[in-house]
């Protein structure tokens, strides 16, 4: 029966490929394009980064090895997240398994078919994103293609074992508490244990293991290379195999290779049995709504109604996104990430290694490029995806008297707050622990708001240029050629945003180094004029694209 299962999804798979025709396989070609080159440079870095480490005497071939074990690490406890936080909308909430279970098939063999396609979303990007680790790995060690099909054997029961952690958490905790709610909570305890763990790794300061004087004695050095990382963890079984392999112990790799794949068969027999006693309970907890309070109390948008008639739809549709907001965990748990992010962000802020007051203004200023990105990434997770989420019911907005403007504008004020006050927070605090001058401060506070309007605006266009009624996962929005669109525009307009600023910023600096007549007043209007135009582009096009597309929209 798993056959049937895994031929409908090869099916559908080839079937979408030969559906692909003119503009939608032009964008699908630039897409695999540009992330083939995003691969390219991880290798080139990557390359460089073995090459040094292997140059190293004696402890060489030991740190490129230690640092295997950490990356394979990482990316376990990686899956193993993204696993506990996909299981739950694959396993319980995917829109076929209504279909699949009026089906005459087995009940653990649709538990399995959707087990496996937990594992595929949940590691194809961690594992596509460390292939050029170990591309660059294999050619700093001079391996023959072998090592590479070796490492391909290895990872397939690596990522199996990973995503079982999450697959079997999620069973146990949906047939304990067969709840919808139980979706929720697993969701804000995931990312709370993920913050934690990071703000934690940050304050840590893994950067001064780098430093020579803080090794106190260099044979506990070469100890802790040499030691295992998590013995007992999946992770290091690869690496034994792998750097078995290379030394060509066969026996050592066959044992490593063989403990690594019964370990996952074992785990997946036991859940495929188990499945058959707890899926169908936690299945049917899950489709069940939990049930909201009504009040009788006017609710603050139908009181600024009744005094302002004119913003009735307005607040009609601003009523319904807050509710949406309340009632959703995952943007609460998202919430609970970006507090984790500020906090490292300004973390590392504060200990950059800065001397001069010179310095420090300098780098407050190119800061805004960095805290745009950061406002940008918040972005293609919480604005791009606004149109989209509404999902089918978008027919209820195309059919209520609305106009489609409106319905942008609600949505744009609604990420726009938001979005200011990150921007905000990121360029004042920094500007303050950095003692930034006055000028700098003033051009990096005005700058960072512009930006965050700019770039709040892209996200809801680009989210209107490229909508998708019908997705899943939230995280196949932020995967798409849209979101990689957006990001990448924002990028650009962010680059731009710098560099027609630094030749103002490059004035400043030069009077206060004493320099006579160092403002050239034709060049800062000249770059005022292009900021203007860059803004009014950054502004208008996306929005208006996307406006029109989305009036065409046909449901």
């Amino acid at each position: 029966m798993l056959n049937i299962l895994i031929q409908r999804k090869a099916t559908t798979f080839v079937n979408t490929l030969r559906a692909l025709r003119g503009w939608h396989l032009v964008k699908n070609l630039l897409f695999a394009a540009v992330g083939l080159l995003m691969l390219a440079a991880l290798y080139s870095g990557f390359w460089r980064l073995l090459t040094y480490l292997e140059g190293v005497q004696l402890i060489g071939p030991m740190l490129s090895w230690k640092l295997t074990s950490m990356v394979l690490l990482m990316t376990f406890s990686m899956v193993i997240v993204s696993s506990i936080i996909i299981s739950m909308s694959t396993l319980y909430y995917s829109f076929d398994l209504k279909f699949l279970f009026s089906t005459p098939l087995d009940l653990r063999f649709i538990f399995l078919d959707k087990a496996l396609e937990t594992v595929f979303y949940s590691s194809w990007t961690l594992v596509l994103a460390i292939l050029p680790y170990i591309i660059a790995l294999g050619r700093v060690k001079a391996l023959g293609a072998g090592f590479y099909f070796a490492y391909l054997f290895l990872m397939v029961p690596f990522v199996m074992l990973a995503g079982a952690f999450g697959i079997f958490f999620s069973m146990v905790v949906m047939y304990a508490f067969p709840s919808s709610k139980t979706r929720d909570i697993t969701w804000l305890l995931g990312s709370v244990s993920v913050a934690f763990v990071y703000v934690i790794f940050r304050f840590s300061k893994p950067e001064q293991l780098l430093r020579p004087d803080s090794l106190q004695v260099v044979a506990q050095y070469i100890q802790y290379l040499q030691s295992p990382t998590a013995p007992y963890m999946p992770s290091w079984w690869v690496t034994k195999a792998m750097v078995a392999y290379s030394a060509g112990h066969w026996a050592a790799f066959a044992a490593s290779a063989g403990v690594l794949t019964a370990a996952a068969a074992a785990l997946y027999l036991f859940i495929y049995f188990l499945s058959g006693r707890v899926y169908m309970r936690g299945f049917s907890g899950a489709q069940s709504s939990p049930r909201f309070k009504g009040t009788r109390a006017p609710l603050p948008e139908q009181r600024l109604a009744s005094r302002f008639p004119g913003l009735r739809s307005y607040l009609t549709l601003y009523w319904k996104d807050r509710l949406m907001l309340a009632r959703d965990a995952r943007y609460w748990s998202q919430i609970i990430l970006i507090g984790a992010l500020i906090a490292v962000y300004l973390f590392s802020i504060r200990q950059l290694p800065l001397d001069t007051p010179d310095l420090k203004s300098m780098v407050s200023f190119l800061n805004v490029g960095v805290a745009g990105f950061v406002m940008a990434a918040i972005g293609l997770r919480f604005t791009f995806p606004a149109v989209s989420l509404e999902g089918n019911s978008f027919w209820l907005l195309k059919s209520s008297p609305v106009t489609t403007a409106s319905v942008l504008r609600e949505k744009l004020t609604v990420s726009l707050v938001p979005a200011v006050l990150i921007g905000l927070i990121l360029i004042t605090v920094s500007n303050y622990l950095l003692h930034a001058d006055l000028f700098i401060s003033v051009l990096s506070t005005f700058t960072i708001g512009v930006a965050a309007v700019a770039i709040t605006v892209m996200g809801i266009g680009f989210g209107a240029i490229f909508p998708d009624f019908n997705v899943e996962n939230i995280h196949q929005l932020e995967s798409s050629y849209g979101g990689f669109l957006y990001m990448a525009c924002a990028m650009g307009y962010l680059s731009l945003l710098v560099g027609v600023e630094a030749w103002p910023v490059q004035m400043h600096f030069a009077e206060r180094l004493g320099r006579a007549h160092a403002w050239d007043l034709r060049a800062v209007a000249l770059c005022a004029a292009v900021f203007l135009v860059l803004n009014f582009t950054a502004l208008y096009v996306p929005w208006k694209i996307g406006l029109r597309n989305l009036e065409r929209h046909e449901i």
